[in-house]
């Protein structure tokens, strides 16, 4: 359950806050720790759960002071108050009080209603993507999940559920002395249930009875907090549109690459679904069912017990997946085996390049390169005509339904690399190539371009840029995620660029020498995220070394970069007064699904970059001031390099860096 109070600003709100003006920037934040101990709850989700024992302790400080509870007779084997209404401190601390009959003893019935209600109404589970459909399936196991527990300590565990096996094993039995039945009392002594006993008419006695009530009342409103605290985090305030940020002009813009997209399945602004009431309704029962128990029912130690049973039941299911990989990278003997590349990697790719462009499975776009001095950065530039006449895939039938092709579902056999060991990942020629060599590194199994990269994507990475390192040769890596980023397909991707064939047809006697831009720049010592100084965009860097650093660690220093880069993000919109877009991501740390932001990475042996992106490109114009085209930019950004299409683009570039600076202000968030 990732959610924070964040502060989510419309502009008109931001300007009367402010008298019209811009809002005043906020105070720097610190990374929490618990951003980086993946084995404790986030603090949203420990301030939630402080909620149940806080309950636990008010209750039994109220049982305590009250009068009427303290002069009412008290049951101590049925850890209750004598239920004769007469002499029953409150309507609650009778057994027969109508939401115990209705509410608690069917309480699972419940639980599993407000979930079922809630996925099935809420746009995030119902929007129709293929992201939907993976939520909701992870939702319905997690809740399996959660109901498993309930069985298991409730129900049934391989014959008496673990709750009476618990009771029987700390020295409780079936006391016959009340019993009015026939049969023996040895009979009743052998009874291992609960159930069993109180319906031949014994008494349950002598054990530890964990509180079940507290077990089911916890488990059951903590799931459902945790499914609900995501969704509604990332969906709250916002309709399925564009949260916009106010750009260098101080206009609001409405374009979609102009504005921050927030997540897919936000929720509209036409109030809270009727699944959401339902659920807190539920969450909100359980919690008063929970003080009303703490009040009048059970010991202190038989209620902290039936807490501490459900919270370990939600621990395993909503924080243990979290920090496995952590725990992975503290333990080596459980860390899955590296993934391999074929040690001759580079000529694999060179050979099927070749071989793809003689038999026409690809196309390779001639191009002319100039190295410009943007800001005092070398930038190259490239200029591939034939490019603007690269072909097209038909347009959609109308008759048909409209299904967008993945061309790393079954790409052709022409294009084809190698497989990864194992086989998580392939490489694929890029079928339309400037660069010779360009290759992509795809996901086997379709998983998202917009979510946050895997443990796996970077140990297939390690492997790529070890296997180019071992033959003497550099690759750089980029990846483009998000709507302003550059990205163009759904199927998660990085692309694979040989650094001396991004070199070829370069001018070497005239200009500055040109070189990858994310190697040059500056990095703190000892592994520590720095911001790069000498671009006119914010960007994140940080040293590396694939020989020696395991997927785990990459990936750990690939989301320190990401969490700065969301912060920049926020930064700049809380200091426009705009909506706050990323806080969930970088005040607590979360490490999988899908990115707030859009973003670029780039990825060397030894360093890398991240700089969030809020616009696609920008435009060009002549000596003139005329619009001439627009220069779209993607990850390759960060290795210093940009292409034009048109004669006209690439005249209003070479002659000055000057224009390109102004595009390269505008992709990234600014430097104020």
């Amino acid at each position: 359950m990732d959610t924070t109070q964040s502060a989510r600003l419309r502009p008109s709100e931001a300007a009367k806050g402010n008298g019209g003006g811009v809002a005043p920037s906020p105070p720097r934040r610190t990374m929490s720790p618990n951003r980086t101990i993946p084995y404790l709850p986030t603090p949203t989700e420990m301030l939630a759960f402080a909620l149940y024992p806080a309950l636990l302790l008010f209750g039994s400080a109220f049982s305590l002071v009250s009068p009427e509870t303290r002069a009412a007779p008290y049951d101590p084997v049925a850890q209750a108050h004598v239920q004769d209404p007469s002499v029953a401190p409150s309507y609650f601390a009778r057994k027969s009080n109508i939401i115990n009959k209705l509410f608690v003893k069917q309480g699972w019935a419940w639980m599993t209603g407000a979930f079922v209600v809630f996925v099935l109404t809420h746009r995030a589970f119902t929007s129709g993507s293929a992201q939907a459909t993976t939520r909701r399936v992870k939702a319905v196991i997690r809740f399996g999940l959660a109901t498993s527990a309930w069985i298991l300590v409730t129900q049934w565990f391989f014959g008496p559920a673990l709750i009476d096996r618990g009771f029987r094993y700390t020295g409780g039995k079936c006391d016959a002395a009340m019993a009015s039945i026939e049969g023996s009392a040895a009979d009743m002594d052998e009874m291992w249930t609960a159930v069993a006993c109180k319906a031949a008419g014994g008494r349950w006695k002598g054990g530890h009875d964990i509180s079940g009530h507290i077990f089911l009342l916890a488990l059951g409103s903590g799931a459902l907090l945790q499914e609900m605290g995501w969704v509604l985090s990332r969906s709250r305030g916002a309709k399925q549109e564009e949260r916009c940020v106010v750009m260098s002009d101080g206009a609001v813009k409405s374009a979609s690459v102009e504005c921050l997209d927030i997540w897919e399945a936000g929720a509209s602004n036409e109030g809270i679904g009727i699944g959401t009431k339902v659920a807190a309704g539920v969450v909100v029962l359980s919690w008063w069912m929970i003080l009303m128990t703490a009040i009048y029912f059970h010991t202190w130690f038989e209620k902290a017990t039936g807490l501490l049973v459900s919270f370990s039941s939600l621990y395993a299911i909503y924080i243990l997946p979290r920090w496995v990989p952590a725990l992975r990278a503290t333990h080596p003997e459980l860390t899955m085996a590296p993934m391999k590349a074929p040690s001759n990697l580079p000529e694999l790719v060179r050979s099927a390049f070749n071989k793809a462009k003689t038999n026409g499975d690809l196309t390779h776009f001639p191009s002319q390169g100039a190295v410009l001095t943007a800001n005092s950065i070398p930038f190259q530039v490239r200029f591939a005509p034939s490019l603007a006449n690269k072909p097209k895939a038909p347009g959609p039938d109308p008759t048909k339904p409209k299904v967008r092709h993945d061309p790393f579902a079954d790409p052709p056999a022409g294009l084809k690399v190698c497989d990864l060991e194992p086989q998580s990942h392939f490489l694929v020629l890029n079928k339309f190539a400037i660069t010779p060599g360009h290759s992509i590194l795809a996901t086997t199994e379709n998983k998202p371009q917009s979510y946050l990269l895997e443990a796996a994507d970077f140990s297939a990475v390690a492997a790529c840029l070890r296997a180019y390192k071992e033959r003497g040769e550099e690759l750089y890596v980029f990846f483009n995620s998000g709507q302003h980023s550059g990205a163009s397909q759904p199927h998660r991707h990085l692309q694979l660029l040989p650094v001396e064939e991004m070199k070829v047809d370069l001018p070497s006697d005239e200009g500055p020498a040109w070189d990858v831009l994310s190697k040059s720049v500056a990095v703190a010592d000892g592994g520590e995220v720095t911001e790069v100084e000498a671009w006119p965009f914010r960007a994140f860097a940080v040293d590396i070394d694939v020989a020696s650093m395991d997927d785990e660690k990459l990936r750990e220093l690939y989301l320190e970069l990401y969490r700065r880069a969301c912060r920049a993000i926020d930064d700049y919109a809380a200091i426009k007064g705009y909506a706050v877009v990323a806080e969930q991501a970088h005040d607590i740390g979360i490490t999988d699904g899908e990115a707030w932001i859009s973003y670029n990475l780039a990825i060397t042996e030894s360093r890398m970059v991240l700089a969030p992106r809020m616009r696609e490109g920008g435009e060009l114009t002549d000596a003139e001031g005329k619009v001439v085209g627009r220069l779209i930019l993607n990850g390759t950004v960060l290795a210093g390099t940009a292409l034009v299409k048109t004669e006209a683009e690439w005249n209003a570039l070479k002659d000055s860096g000057e224009k390109l600076e102004a595009v390269l202000v505008k992709i990234g968030v600014p430097k104020l």
